[in-house]
């Protein structure tokens, strides 16, 4: 339960408890809720998460998808990521060494979810929004209350993605975003990993925070996919965007090893 505890809910009270005033963009409705924890409001209904979904929080939902159907069920093997893809990073490494890494150790827990199709982000990002349903209905009335009674996880539209930019950060937002990216990282012994501490390809999801926005792995590492099936922002290690456009899209077919998911957190009522 490592992950979920760092990544679902943990951020939560540290970006957006008390008066609010933290939140003044997301508060500009007829009720105040908070965002989810790992995103930042882009306007009253839309939060982004601030770095690229993190393989930890995959794994987590390859195991409750274990945990309800097992490990050879049909809903398990179709959400699994395509691990061959993953060797075309991790070179002189094998498919099955690699998701024996993925799956036994956390030496891949802060590479971005990567080989995935836009179906199984899409149900990853159902899976997400159930997730947070529980914790919520586990929370006393006074506390639920601050949270969205409906909402949903989702993949941004392009437009939404491109948004990014005008999302400014003020220093001291900057430097809890900095202590997070920290602490995740050493809760996971990222300087231990050989595989992504040195990767000429991928790099960890707190690799690069983009100046003044806080947002880590904007361009470069994996492409983004949007809400629209083959279009990605960003850019990647594969086809990068050298002249840093947040307006850019790349085209993508399937799964891909340059492909991952930064996702919207919708506030619907």
């Amino acid at each position: 339960m490592k992950a979920i505890a760092l990544w679902f809910f943990s951020l939560v009270p540290m970006f957006f408890a008390g008066d609010f005033k933290e939140c003044a963009p997301c508060n500009r409705q007829d009720t105040q809720y908070l965002c989810a924890s790992n995103t930042l409001p882009v306007n009253s209904r839309l939060c982004i998460d601030i770095t690229e979904v993190p393989a930890y929080v995959y794994k987590d939902y390859l195991a409750s998808l274990a945990q309800k159907h097992g490990r050879e069920s049909v809903e398990f093997k179709n959400a699994e990521p395509n691990y061959s893809l993953w060797a075309e990073v991790f070179e002189g490494h094998s498919e099955e060494e690699l998701k024996e890494k993925f799956i036994a150790s956390d030496e891949l827990a802060l590479m971005p979810i990567m080989g995935i199709s836009y179906e199984q982000a899409k149900n990853f990002a159902a899976w997400r929004t159930e997730t947070m349903h529980t914790y919520l209905n586990e929370m006393s009335k006074n506390d639920r209350a601050a949270f969205p009674k409906k909402f949903k996880f989702r993949l941004p539209s392009e437009n939404e993605w491109a948004r990014i930019r005008f999302l400014i950060q003020d220093k001291r937002m900057l430097k809890q975003l900095e202590k997070i990216a920290k602490t995740n990282e050493s809760s996971f012994k990222l300087s231990k990993s050989d595989l992504l501490k040195d990767n000429p390809k991928i790099k960890p999801v707190y690799f690069e925070a983009a100046e003044d926005i806080g947002f880590y792995n904007v361009f470069g590492n994996v492409a983004e996919m949007t809400s629209t099936e083959g279009v990605a922002m960003g850019g990647s290690w594969k086809v990068p965007n050298s002249t840093k456009a947040f307006a850019q899209s790349f085209s993508y077919e399937g799964a891909s090893a340059a492909v991952g998911i930064r996702m919207i957190f919708e506030i619907i009522e």
